[in-house]
């Protein structure tokens, strides 16, 4: 039907676009695994956040609990210092 240089030119064209069209699978399979693994690093950094809020409020409970500790001491010991140099008067 064709000239046979006509003929080379589509299946040149045909081996072209196969080539293509398994390129296109790998970059659509990479892109795919590629938006798995930005999910589950983003899982991650959610799970990591979680756990960092959880840190601190436990550390701030603690802070304030020997911020507490520390003031009730301070007020123990300015009692007792004032009891030792004015014999308990005010």
């Amino acid at each position: 039907m064709f000239s046979p240089e006509t003929e080379a030119r589509f299946r040149r064209i045909e081996d072209d676009l196969a080539v293509t069209a398994e390129l296109q699978r790998h970059a659509e399979m990479r892109s795919k695994d590629d938006s798995e693994h930005l999910h589950a690093v983003q899982d991650a950094m959610a799970r990591w956040m979680d756990r960092m809020a959880d840190k601190q409020d436990e550390y701030e409970a603690k802070l304030n609990a020997l911020i507490a500790v520390q003031m009730e001491l301070s007020r123990i010991m300015d009692r007792f210092l004032r009891a030792r140099t004015n014999g308990g008067e005010n």
